[in-house]
């Protein structure tokens, strides 16, 4: 008898201390999830400048992130003596992938010292939307380039030509 209460205390204690871990376990499983979800990243952000820096030496990489057919505006020499009719000044002009031409946004150190198309370049970035703006000294360069981060990828979008 005294073997059948000693081996009965054993299964209690021994089906106690296992229930016990199991109301134990799914709160550590939680703690170690919460842990594991604060260390991966959501999304890997691409840095404007280092995309930049790509984006100018390296032509497929660059097709490959500009939105097509590319809608650009420019502005219309011709209508700019009618403005006065109501006449839009910009004409919207689309760009297809074959009729694409790289372009480099490296900006050179004498671009403000030279003596001929002197011009300054800021870079603006906002969230999600960053635009590079060019600006002629005493020459009439005047351009926009849009650019826009789409799933942590920075994406050329469209651009304004507002050069005279």
């Amino acid at each position: 008898m005294n073997q059948k209460l000693i081996g009965l205390l054993f299964l209690i204690s021994f089906l106690f201390f296992n229930c016990k871990n199991e109301i134990v376990k799914p709160e550590v499983l939680k703690q170690e999830s919460k842990k594991t979800e604060k260390q991966i990243p959501m999304v890997n952000e691409e840095n404007f400048e280092t995309f930049l820096a790509k984006f100018n030496r390296d032509s497929v990489f660059q097709i490959s992130r500009v939105k097509f057919p590319l809608k650009v505006k420019e502005i219309d020499l011709e209508s700019m003596v009618e403005l006065d009719k109501n006449k839009s000044e910009f004409k919207e002009r689309t760009i297809l992938k074959s009729d694409y031409t790289k372009l480099d946004f490296t900006y050179p150190k004498d671009a403000l010292t030279r003596e001929l198309d002197r011009y300054t370049q800021k870079i603006k970035i906002k969230k999600n939307i960053t635009v590079v703006e060019i600006r002629g000294v005493d020459n009439g360069i005047y351009s926009d380039f849009y650019f826009e981060k789409i799933g942590g990828k920075w994406f050329l979008e469209t651009w304004k030509e507002q050069s005279t």
